[in-house]
């Protein structure tokens, strides 16, 4: 028996989708359109259940960019949609019927978000919060009116609808307008799925309750609760990088609690730096909040 993506989503038990596009015209909205469809066709949701919203700007007819006609959203009535107030009554003045449930606070370079209900199908341009904070607040809003699947489209090249506090899981959206050969898609491809599937740490507790407001900090795995060093020197990555070096050398296995990017300057320093260091018997490890905080290449990553 064939699985498809929507029996996929409806099983894994998850209240918040992102889908994350590699570039324009890799399929997002039409992934969106597809598992809107698919997931009450074959009755595995209500559309009561069911949410969407963007990142960025999506349904348009015309890409602002290219000039290219666009996949259209006309979600079924029931749905529940957070977007622009003037994109609701853009479609209404188009045969479209809402209920207007709550305007958000905060505002987009398009105007204030409103959540509504679809009364009666029709086209609409969805077009969400474009802060991460704000996102995460519209999705709360969305449950709080029976949204039990959220589908938020994600901007171009824009990872943070995946991390682990604003969705559950996403979808990674690539295609040949990712890269100019095949090569170079599979390559960026796999290089986002890399940084997106890194294990999480066993100190995912201790990343969250251990001087949060500090961004780098080290403690012994062994010697947890004698000794916790935050970083207090200038964050610059060279500066990060020989910090974490030499404090590897007064513990076997230190633990390196990093809040924010870890980017690849810091990762090209660590490894310059470690590399003209010889520290038998040390191991070390950096905890970041989720994958989304990786801005290093994948190969970086391995070494």
């Amino acid at each position: 028996m064939t699985t498809n993506l929507a029996q996929i989503v409806s099983e894994a038990n998850i209240s918040r989708l992102s889908l994350i596009g590699l570039s324009k015209n890799v399929g997002k909205t039409t992934t969106t359109n597809y598992l809107l469809e698919t997931l009450l066709r074959q009755n595995l949701y209500h559309a009561e259940d069911l949410a969407i919203t963007s990142l960025g700007l999506d349904g348009e007819a015309i890409d602002a960019l290219t000039g290219l006609p666009k996949p259209r959203y006309i979600p079924q009535a029931g749905i529940l949609v957070a977007t622009t107030e003037d994109f609701i009554r853009q479609a209404e003045s188009e045969g479209a019927q809402f209920e207007r449930l709550q305007r958000l606070p905060g505002r987009t370079a398009l105007g204030p978000v409103m959540l509504a209900r679809v009364l009666h199908p029709g086209r609409i341009v969805v077009a969400g919060p474009t802060l991460l904070r704000e996102l995460r607040a519209a999705l709360d809003q969305l449950w709080m009116y029976g949204a039990r699947l959220s589908i938020i489209d994600g901007a171009i090249n824009r990872l943070g609808a995946a991390a682990t506090n604003v969705t559950d899981a996403c979808i990674v959206c690539t295609g040949t307008s990712a890269g100019a050969t095949p090569e170079l898609v599979a390559r960026r491809t796999a290089d986002v799925l890399a940084r997106l599937t890194v294990p999480q740490s066993i100190w995912t507790d201790e990343y969250k309750k251990l001087l949060p407001e500090t961004r780098l900090l080290m403690f012994s795995s062994d010697r947890k609760d004698e000794l916790t060093s935050p970083f207090t020197d200038q964050s610059e990555p060279a500066i990060e990088a020989q910090w974490i070096v030499e404090s590897m050398q007064t513990s076997h296995h230190a633990i390196y609690l990093l809040r924010g990017a870890l980017t690849e300057e810091l990762s090209r320093e660590l490894l310059g730096q470690l590399t003209q260091k010889l520290l038998p018997s040390r191991h070390a490890e950096i905890v970041v909040g989720d994958g989304t905080k990786i801005f290093c290449h994948s190969v970086t990553l391995q070494r």
